[in-house]
């Protein structure tokens, strides 16, 4: 993770763990500890919340992203 020195202080004494033992922790490492800290198991909904759904990447929906054939096709165009 690419967080500042003071930002993973903060961090790590809010949570109570090391950055470093927070990303190798597996799902179940995961719930266990969050059950843990808050007394309730994490419950994950199945529904979409519209707010939060990603749109994609817009270069894919203009059709804008170029792979190497169709470089070359440009290329052979141009002749």
């Amino acid at each position: 993770m690419y967080l500042k020195k003071e930002t993973k202080r903060v961090l790590e004494k809010f949570i109570g763990k090391s950055i470093l033992e927070l990303s190798q922790m597996d799902l179940g490492d995961e719930v266990s500890f969050v059950k843990s800290r808050t007394g309730k198991i994490p419950i994950f909904s199945k529904d979409i919340d519209i707010r939060m759904q990603g749109r994609g990447n817009p270069l894919m929906s203009r059709k804008r992203i170029c792979t190497m054939e169709d470089i070359d096709k440009k290329i052979l165009e141009m002749r």
